[in-house]
């Protein structure tokens, strides 16, 4: 008997009180009957005298040989030792029968089953009392498995996760901290109000983002900031243009999921001599699903020159498989002049996607 997201100790006081409750209705089953209940002590000891041999055989399997002898592969061995103990309790069970009914003060009913059908009915009852046992033991073995198993993936799972965003935040502070640089040759004053940006960029980073699941607002406030940064290296001939939802507080998100996609679409979407187009747009539709669409021109770096640029999709695409199975869609489309990206999550759970 499994119990769910409790303690072992209060786990195996709700065991033996559900065993306690199980076997306390089993033998007040003969008072339940309102013309037959037990006329004396002697009675109800004739008719529970099976019970008690059919609580020993459960248990003797349920704690000993079932874990001991057949899950050790010894089945012959286990149906062999069952068999003993079965005519065994046999045995004592019909010499308590015998005893119990010469202390009876009337004479016993010779009417009933003949020896050998009550023989037959007394084994095949002992027998489904091991059955009943092993597949009891079955269960609980299987469902003790599959919860070491889950958490076993949930800790792998966790691992993954981290090493993802591990792989991420690098990645990011060395693109950003060449923009940085870029921006200190070109333009001191924008490379101080770009150093301010960053400094807002590092908090979120370093102390929101461990975090499993952030405020949607306040990935928002973080991407606005990417933004911000960004548009002060770029040209006049770049036109940036952006929408997020307002009032999103009550959604959360995994952090980080798309700067990555706003870093390449200014990494690639950008020309220094050509006009240049980055289109963003993040909205929360009827089905409350967040869907973020972001577009740009197409400039694609040479090989030379990529800085580790195939670390943002395959990251991206690896943490929604974790973070959102079967919760999300991720479409890519290259063309010749542009380059777009949508991705779409479902948030009708809201803070119960994966807990890890």
């Amino acid at each position: 008997m499994v119990f769910e997201n409790i303690n072992s100790k209060t786990q195996k006081y709700l065991t033996l009180i559900l065993h306690l409750l199980v076997w306390g209705i089993v033998f007040s089953m003969p008072f339940l009957s309102n013309d037959k209940s037990p006329k004396d002590l002697v009675d109800y000891m004739l008719r529970v005298n099976p019970l008690l041999f059919f609580a020993f055989i459960f248990y003797v399997n349920y704690f000993y040989l079932i874990k001991k002898v057949l899950f050790a592969k010894k089945v012959w061995v286990f149906l062999l030792i069952n068999l003993g103990i079965n005519l065994i309790c046999l045995f004592f069970m019909d010499e308590l029968r015998v005893f119990y009914e010469s202390l009876q003060e009337t004479e016993p009913n010779r009417r009933g089953p003949g020896p050998l059908v009550m023989f037959l009915t007394l084994f095949i009852a002992c027998s489904m009392t091991t059955g009943i046992s092993v597949a009891i033991k079955i269960t609980n073995e299987w469902l003790r498995t599959e919860s070491e198993r889950k958490e076993i993936e949930k800790e792998k799972l966790t691992s993954e996760i981290l090493n993802l965003k591990n792989q991420l935040n690098p990645h990011f502070f060395f693109n950003t901290l060449n923009n940085i640089y870029s921006l200190i040759i070109q333009d001191q004053d924008k490379a101080q109000d770009a150093v301010y940006q960053l400094s807002k960029l590092m908090r979120y980073l370093l102390y929101d983002s461990d975090e499993q699941y952030v405020s949607l607002e306040r990935e928002i406030h973080f991407m606005k900031h990417y933004i911000d940064l960004m548009k002060l290296r770029v040209s006049d001939n770049v036109r940036v243009e952006h929408h997020f939802p307002e009032n999103v507080t009550d959604y959360k998100v995994a952090p980080l999921l798309f700067i990555s996609l706003i870093e390449n679409s200014f990494k690639h979407g950008v020309n220094p001599s050509d006009p240049s187009e980055i289109y963003m747009d993040m909205r929360i539709n009827e089905n409350e699903e967040l869907v973020f669409n972001i577009k740009n021109t197409s400039y694609p770096k040479k090989d030379n020159d990529r800085s580790g640029s195939g670390i943002g999709l395959e990251n991206i695409e690896k943490r929604l498989k974790l973070l959102y199975p079967d919760k999300h869609t991720f479409e890519i489309e290259d063309g010749k002049k542009y380059f777009e990206c949508k991705i779409a999550l479902s948030l009708s759970e809201k803070n119960t996607m994966i807990n890890v």
